[in-house]
Formats: structure tokens, sequence, C-alpha cells
């Protein structure tokens, strides 16, 4: 299956805004750790580094593959 180029451009948007909108979850984490909440901010590190690579390997799964799986209706 060939790879559609707009596809692969809006996937490619689509990695970056959830890029940003969880990198405000590591600030918050790093603000954490700064503030003495050593623990609870590299959790929120964490969280949100994990957040943005599931979310970058599901958008490439679906550029590869053609298809959205998270559109999937259980069939």
């Amino acid at each position: 299956m060939a790879i559609n180029p707009k596809d692969a451009v809006d996937s490619v948007k689509d990695i970056a805004q959830n890029a940003i909108g969880k990198s405000g979850e590591i600030v918050e984490g790093a603000a954490d750790v700064l503030k003495g909440d050593v623990s609870g901010g590299v959790g929120g590190i964490i969280k949100g580094a994990t957040d943005i690579a599931t979310g970058s390997v599901e958008k490439a799964k679906e550029i590869l593959t053609g298809r959205d799986d998270s559109a999937d209706d259980g069939e």
C-alpha cells in the first residue's frame, strides 16, 4: 500500500500538536521536582513522555498501514 502524502503530513501535524500539548505535563513535572516533589514530578514527566511516544507510534502506524485502529468498531 502506498503512503498518501497528504495523510502523512496531517499525521505529522497531529504528532506535533500532541507533543506540544503533552509537553505541558513535562514542564509541570519539572516544576514539581524543583519544588521538592521529586516522586510526583518524575511521574508527571514520565507520563507526559510516554503519552507523546504512544501517540507518535499510533500515528506512524496509521501512516504505514493506512488505517486508524482507534476508529475500529471491534469487528
